[in-house]
């Protein structure tokens, strides 16, 4: 899993050097590594696998599907383990099913280690 989680790190990273070659985009280079600001309180992060979201306390919203998401802040929470990853740190996020004001532990997302915040994205 950590060779398959180091596999899509470095295929964001080459996908985020081609933009900012091609389109002069304003995202550095480590944006996988981490989260990133965007303007207007969201601050965009790689979420490396699709993960489940939840309202608050507990209940199952929907799913937010990997890729380049946005993000509002973060905050501590029950830890989520998944394979050799665990973490208590939450992001709250707007999901692909249509929900507001939603949670993702940010044992998907990428950057930070286990039960750390990710870098780049504010504390709420």
């Amino acid at each position: 899993m950590f060779a398959v989680r180091k596999l899509v790190l470095a295929g964001a990273s080459a996908v985020v050097s081609l933009a900012v070659l091609g389109l002069g985009a304003a995202a550095p280079a480590d944006a996988a590594s981490g989260c990133y600001g965007i303007g207007g309180g969201k601050y965009n992060c790689n979420v490396w696998k699709t993960a489940p979201t939840y309202f608050a306390g507990d209940v199952r919203a929907g799913t937010l599907n990997a890729g380049t998401n946005y993000f509002y802040c973060q905050a501590t929470g029950s830890e989520v383990v998944d394979g050799a990853y665990r973490n208590h740190w939450w992001a709250k996020t707007d999901d692909d099913s249509g929900n507001k004001g939603v949670w993702v532990n940010v044992v998907y997302l990428s950057g930070g280690g286990n039960d750390e915040p990710v870098p780049g994205l504010p504390w709420c």
